[in-house]
């Protein structure tokens, strides 16, 4: 099923799902221990933060997908999610592309494949969180990771493991289906010198 969401809708959508992690929490149910996740199942990830697969987007003029992760800081401290979007902007290559890394890992239908990854705040404000090298993610923020996958046109499962420096020795895995979680969020990206346009803020 494909979906179109407005930034509005997905902050809704984000701020929901790490609600109902909390939730899930307080009440004993380990909504984190279930491997790997789906769309619209969040996980605690090293109990600081709460991460959601979105859904994708296709991006076939540059050969993949646009994978969209949404990280909620649920900690009181800082963390570094990843390379900043700011990055981003200076991309000229796919090779340039997939150099850029918050910590994720692609296995498509069972076989590893190539994935670039940046991330971006949610908010505006949150601009100022951001390093030239480094997202960091302040106390109660959230932000995207947008996970560009190089993938076969035929791709059926894509999985992502995100492997975060603020969660040194744990991971998070989830699993994104062709056929149900489309969900295009921002702009996608014709070429590897559009890739900082997905960004806005």
């Amino acid at each position: 099923m494909s979906q179109s969401m407005s930034r509005r809708s997905f902050l809704k959508c984000a701020g929901s799902g790490a609600v109902s992690l909390a939730a899930a929490l307080l009440t004993g149910v380990s909504a984190a221990a279930q491997q790997p996740h789906l769309a619209g199942e969040p996980a605690l990830l090293d109990g600081k933060a709460a991460v959601e697969l979105l859904g994708y987007a296709p991006a076939q003029e540059m050969g993949n997908v646009l994978v969209y992760l949404s990280v909620e800081n649920l900690s009181a401290s800082t963390l570094p999610v990843g390379a900043s979007y700011l990055q981003s902007r200076e991309v000229c290559t796919l090779g340039e592309l997939y150099s850029m890394g918050t910590g994720v890992t692609a296995v498509c239908d069972g076989k590893p494949v190539r994935c670039g990854s940046f991330a971006a705040p949610l908010y505006g404000e949150n601009a100022a969180d951001a390093s030239v090298f480094t997202l960091n993610l302040t106390a109660g923020r959230g932000a995207l990771l947008h996970c560009f996958c190089a993938v076969p046109d035929n791709w059926q499962t894509l999985e992502l493991t995100y492997h975060p420096d603020f969660a040194a020795g744990r991971s998070v895995t989830f699993t994104v289906n062709r056929s149900t979680d489309r969900a295009v969020l921002g702009v996608v990206p014709t070429s590897p010198a559009e890739v900082g346009s997905v960004v806005d803020l």
